[in-house]
């Protein structure tokens, strides 16, 4: 009985490691087939150490063991890969807003109990929430923050953490909460379907990258349609014009919703990648590698947490290839005065999305497995379901994918930005660029 202990052990490895990868779901056929028939063959070889032939036993011995080995570590591998699936992809998508009332910072005020009106701020996300958790209080609109910060002495102002992030001032804090949010994650599977991919700045609140991902599983088509953060259109729901940096303040659904009239196109998914993530993700995977058709020196420093650039390194990209790490790789993705305009620098963030995506496809991840998936989970939010993602991984697993790029354009100008509240640089979209990109991703939705 004691030689089929070990067969017993190599068989039941096999069977439980075969399992999880079913389960897992990334595996194109063509890999499940060739990783199923290996783990089967490796598995009848190892079977000779029941023979009496003291050779033939060693050999068995070695295989099952070997078998064994090869198959906990895979399980390793497999079951982290599962967990951060499960994680990230399932279940209902879980949002926190926190809320503010704020004063100027000689307002003897220290709490609630004694005030009775207070302003807010209309463009805040989820404002009539958060006023509805706040209580019973005299509520005064208000349209200009800058204004009413202006003259804020003795007065109250509701607003949001995003808003918040984005004074210049300081001002005194007298209370504090949060608006908890739930909502369902989209469960159905489709052939094509668009994904709006948004860039968070370090203080994750404005957007300084955008993109639609227009997939066709069908014809194994990934479209690429860069828009520059300026854009300037119309924000749906709220009867006013911005650009696309400052509608991050309204959230990701106000943003697709406002992109699907503009380009008549449903947005199906949504993905926030976070600026200190991608600097970790980035190193994590080795760097990218960056060609460019120029030499010039960023006007953002090698810095990670403030828009101030007096201080610090600057970054220079020469001409050709070089190798640039997390930080290198953020301040090329920021820059735009140097680089010609923020049309080539929406084509960088292009191509580093592109260099990170064959990163993280190699064999070398391998090494730092767990920890890339650690920090992947903190690098995003997204609300795209567990069926969609095994899909796109399959087939990028495949290589099947072609992948197209696009940008949209338009003409330099000035307007009210930050919904009314600033003037500043804007670009108004040019319409025969939307009619083109709207035409190409109806085609690769269609599968044309």
């Amino acid at each position: 009985m004691k030689k089929y202990i070990l067969p017993i052990i190599t068989l039941l490895t096999t069977i439980i490691t075969t399992i999880f990868v079913l389960k897992l779901n990334v595996l194109p056929n063509k890999y499940l087939i060739l990783f199923i028939s290996i783990e089967l063959i490796l598995f009848l070889l190892s079977l000779i150490q029941i023979k009496k032939k003291k050779t033939l036993k060693i050999i068995g011995i070695i295989l099952s063991i070997l078998l064994i080995i090869i198959n906990i570590i895979g399980l390793y591998y497999i079951n982290n890969t599962n967990k951060f699936i499960e994680k990230n992809f399932t279940g209902d998508i879980k949002y926190t807003s926190v809320y503010y009332v704020i004063t100027d910072k000689d307002n003897k005020e220290e709490s609630l109990d004694n005030i009775k009106n207070i302003k807010y701020y209309k463009y805040s996300y989820n404002v009539e929430q958060a006023k509805t958790i706040l209580g019973e209080y005299n509520y005064e609109e208000i349209d200009n923050i800058e204004d009413t910060l202006k003259h804020i002495k003795n007065n109250y102002l509701l607003i949001d953490e995003n808003n918040y992030k984005l004074l210049k001032e300081k001002y005194k804090i007298i209370y504090e909460f949060n608006i908890e949010t739930t909502k369902p994650r989209k469960n159905e599977k489709l052939d094509s379907y668009n994904i709006y991919l948004g860039g968070r700045d370090f203080t994750r609140t404005l957007m300084d990258f955008n993109m639609i991902i227009t997939i066709n599983n069908n014809t194994k088509t990934i479209l690429l349609t860069s828009i520059p953060r300026d854009y300037y259109i119309k924000v749906k729901n709220y009867n006013n014009y911005d650009s696309l940096e400052f509608m991050g303040l309204l959230g990701e659904e106000t943003i697709m919703s406002s992109l699907e009239d503009l380009l008549n196109t449903k947005i199906d998914y949504y993905a926030s990648i976070y600026t200190e993530g991608l600097v970790e993700v980035t190193d994590l995977l080795g760097g990218i590698e960056y060609c460019s058709d120029t030499t010039f020196t960023t006007t953002h420093a090698k810095v990670l947490d403030t828009y101030d650039d007096s201080y610090g390194e600057k970054l220079t990209i020469n001409k050709g290839c070089q190798h640039l790490n997390g930080i290198e790789t953020l301040t090329l993705a920021r820059e735009r005065k140097n680089v010609g305009s923020d049309r080539q620098r929406q084509k960088n963030c292009a191509k580093i999305l592109k260099s990170l995506l064959n990163k993280s496809l190699s064999t070398k991840t391998l090494t730092n497995y767990q920890e890339l998936l650690n920090k992947v989970s903190d690098l995003y939010q997204t609300n795209i379901n567990k069926e969609t993602i095994q899909t796109l991984i399959k087939n990028l697993l495949n290589n099947n994918y072609t992948i197209i790029e696009q940008s949209l354009d338009g003409n330099d100008g000035s307007n009210y930005i930050r919904l009314g509240s600033v003037k500043s640089y804007v670009m108004y979209p040019d319409e025969n660029t939307v009619i083109e990109v709207t035409k190409k991703i109806k085609e690769t939705l269609q599968g044309e």
